[in-house]
């Protein structure tokens, strides 16, 4: 029997997409299913736009449907440019950005570009769970900055001293953060940047969740010092404009770096999907996109008050906190799980399996993330949030009487 590569068979399967996965299987079998799981937009993208977009395809089919160059729409990267200047105050050039299949393609090329086998890297625990099996899978080292839910999620500025050096390949900042939610303090952030300044290292920067943001502000390092020439910033428009499924995104960086990622995403995608690029470039010069995000944002911030105050009632024990930002909640159920004499993951799997509500396991974004749990808020309604977490409530109870 030929061999599966040992660089393959490392990497374990995912809890994470297997309880997405498992949100399809238990509707198909007609069972009432509360999604607690996704990491999406719980609203479609603006019926405007997709009309535009529509009506644009029909008439110049080709167009939308052609190979572009690997670095991707150069009309999409002139938006890119003028949206940032918009909200960050900071110019691009166009050159130095490559249109990427969503932001986990853009992690992937920054680590083949920047990091070798052996190399350490910096990660902030908890941190979004696919960054774990990368590293393994590119042979990194890492080291860890815990963030606990009683510093709201922050990483101590200690260990960042500590961690980040001379030995250092690269630093890895998620903010608005997967799986927290925490918007990254600004003065942790300098620190952050003037550590891999000082020190000759990559800081990459994911902003995915930049405008999903319900109280405070995005940092945008970018304005602060000598920052942008180590700065990899990795982008998604799955978010802000919801087209999760057209799998599009951006990175940019130095043009050093962004030279090699386009070699590198020649041999891997040879170009992101062109008509997702070309709705993208609709959303960004059409205003559509301040206008979808003035009607969501609120719509999700009441989502989020909904289900923090579920919790808050209905499991009095979990430690909950609630965050500025972002999709999720990531409370502490230590004392429940304890008290049951069950991880996490086991949790999950029985709660999926036996009540059809469906959340992620904390431990899998981290050794910080153990027996909390990732919910989502964004994609349902506030009356069936609630009912997930009060049969969520009535199965520990089952659970502590057995």
């Amino acid at each position: 029997m030929r061999k599966i590569s040992l660089r393959s068979s490392r990497i374990k399967p995912s809890p994470h997409r297997r309880l997405v996965a498992k949100v399809d299987e238990l509707l198909k079998s007609g069972r009432t299913v509360y999604n607690y799981s996704a990491g999406q937009p719980g609203l479609p993208p603006d019926e405007e736009l997709i009309r535009d977009f529509y009506d644009k395809l029909v008439k110049n089919p080709f167009n939308h449907f052609r190979y572009v160059s690997t670095k991707g729409l150069y009309e999409l990267r002139e938006a890119i440019k003028e949206d940032l200047r918009r909200y960050g105050g900071f110019d691009v050039d166009p050159e130095d950005i490559v249109i990427t299949s969503g932001g986990v393609e853009g992690m992937n090329l920054s680590l083949i570009t920047t990091t070798d086998p052996g190399d350490e890297i910096v990660l902030l625990d908890p941190t979004y769970s696919v960054y774990w099996d990368l590293a393994e899978f590119y042979g990194l080292r890492v080291r860890k900055c815990g963030q606990v839910i009683d510093e709201g999620f922050q990483p101590s500025e200690e260990c960042l001293k500590e961690s980040i050096s001379r030995n250092t390949a690269a630093v890895i900042v998620v903010s608005p953060d997967n799986p927290t939610s925490r918007i990254i303090r600004e003065d942790l952030m300098k620190l952050i940047a003037d550590l891999c300044i000082d020190n000759d290292v990559w800081l990459i920067y994911d902003e995915a969740y930049k405008h999903v943001v319900y109280e405070g502000g995005h940092v945008w390092i970018q304005r602060y010092s000598r920052t942008m020439e180590k700065l990899i910033s990795i982008n998604s428009f799955s978010k802000d404009v919801a087209i999760p499924g057209f799998r599009v995104g951006y990175t940019y960086a130095p043009k050093e770096v962004i030279n090699e990622m386009v070699k590198i995403k020649g041999l891997l995608s040879i170009t992101s999907p062109v008509p997702g690029q070309w709705f993208a470039y609709y959303a960004l010069t059409s205003g559509i996109k301040e206008k979808y995000l003035s009607k969501v944002i609120p719509i999700y911030k009441s989502r989020r008050d909904a289900l923090y105050d579920a919790l808050k009632k209905h499991l009095p024990e979990a430690k909950v906190w609630k965050p500025p930002a972002s999709m999720y909640l990531f409370p502490d159920m230590t004392p429940y799980l304890e008290k049951l004499g069950m991880n996490d993951i086991d949790f999950t799997y029985q709660l999926a399996d036996r009540r059809g509500v469906v959340m992620l396991p904390g431990s899998i974004f981290g050794d910080h993330g153990n027996n909390h749990l990732r919910i989502t808020f964004v994609t349902q309604p506030e009356d069936k949030l609630r009912k997930g977490i009060e049969i969520m409530a009535e199965f520990i109870n089952e659970l502590e009487k057995t």
